[in-house]
């Protein structure tokens, strides 16, 4: 099984203020994939079969490395997002990140 809590230096975003190596490092967790195959442009759901529990897996370990993401709900977060590219510049803008 797949540790999604996060480590304790895995609490920081990535360096220069991007979400998205962070998530592309959650979602290979989640699906044990290589980082390498995971790109901005991957549906959630269509190319990497994401479910609701996966889902709400990767919302856990989101707010464990952007804790201003705690307040938001799953819709928030989630809704109209399709691509991990679209989620990253999402959570850009809620965390207070400087957008790539």
């Amino acid at each position: 099984m797949n540790d999604i809590a996060g480590t304790a230096d895995s609490v920081d975003p990535a360096p220069g203020g991007t979400a998205l190596p962070v998530l592309v490092e959650e979602v290979q967790r989640i699906l044990d994939r290589p980082p390498a195959r995971l790109t901005a442009e991957l549906h959630l759901q269509h190319d990497l079969g994401f479910d609701s529990v996966m889902m709400l897996q990767l919302k856990g370990c989101l707010e464990a490395r952007f804790p201003a993401l705690r307040e938001a709900s799953l819709p928030d977060m989630l809704l109209g997002v399709q691509t991990i590219g679209a989620l990253a510049g999402l959570l850009e803008r809620m965390a207070g990140l400087p957008v790539a």
